[in-house]
């Protein structure tokens, strides 16, 4: 396997790039064309029955996430962390039970779009890390 990985290094390695940079660009296409929207009407939806948004979503409620990532990731992680992970107020300081479950009932055409994002970024993180590894192994 390592005389494999050495013989065939700049290929896997080309490989690894190429599938890092397309997800990258799926990653902008779907935060910035599909989840636009959908954070929009989720925010509207949510202020109509909460009357205001977790205290890091209200902070970040203008970031990108090419000019401002990690301001991004508090915009949307009311939604994400409602979608992927159990209840947790330390992520979410001021949301209740309540909120939590509002987010997780919405319909799916506002939601698949962030199911879609938080994937993308679980494969980006696996690619990274496996192009590491293999750096490290080579």
């Amino acid at each position: 396997m390592k005389n494999f990985l050495i013989e065939n290094f700049h290929n896997i390695k080309l490989l690894f790039i190429v599938a890092i940079l397309f997800s990258f660009v799926v990653l902008v296409f779907v935060s910035y064309v599909i989840n636009k929207d959908s954070y929009e009407k989720i925010v509207k939806l949510y202020e109509e029955k909460f009357d205001h948004l977790p205290q890091t979503a209200r902070m970040a409620k203008g970031a990108s996430l090419i000019g401002s990532p990690a301001a991004y990731h508090a915009k949307i992680g009311f939604i994400m962390g409602s979608l992927i992970f159990p209840y947790n107020r330390v992520t979410n300081n001021d949301m209740s039970m309540e909120g939590y479950k509002f987010i997780r009932s919405l319909p799916g055409s506002l939601i698949t779009g962030f199911r879609v994002e938080a994937t993308v970024w679980f494969v980006l993180i696996i690619l990274i890390s496996g192009l590491i590894c293999i750096e490290n192994i080579v």
